[in-house]
């Protein structure tokens, strides 16, 4: 109950985070950045759905936590900013 363990809580807070939202934002990302056809639409993907399918299907299950690590660099820092002052200034 102390900083060292409140510290251990926000790294594990920004692990189990990038774990639920990585898939999200990878599908997000892939849908941005693919080629649009002359009807306006995704020439690859139809859906944050179809892209983490046709993810899993090419790249296997671990496909869609592609950025993964530079996700953790942001949200851990930010966890351990957060639930450091929350609780010292609580």
């Amino acid at each position: 109950t102390g900083r060292p363990s409140h510290f251990a809580a926000s790294l594990t807070a920004g692990v189990a985070v990038v774990l639920a939202m990585q898939p999200f934002d990878f599908a997000a990302v892939r849908l941005m950045n693919q080629k649009v056809g002359a009807d306006g639409k995704g020439v690859t993907y139809s859906s944050p759905v179809d892209v983490i399918r046709k993810t899993i299907r090419t790249e296997g299950p671990l496909g869609v936590y592609k950025g993964g690590l530079a996700n953790y660099l942001r949200f851990g820092p930010y966890c351990c900013l957060v639930f450091l002052f929350l609780e010292e200034f609580k």
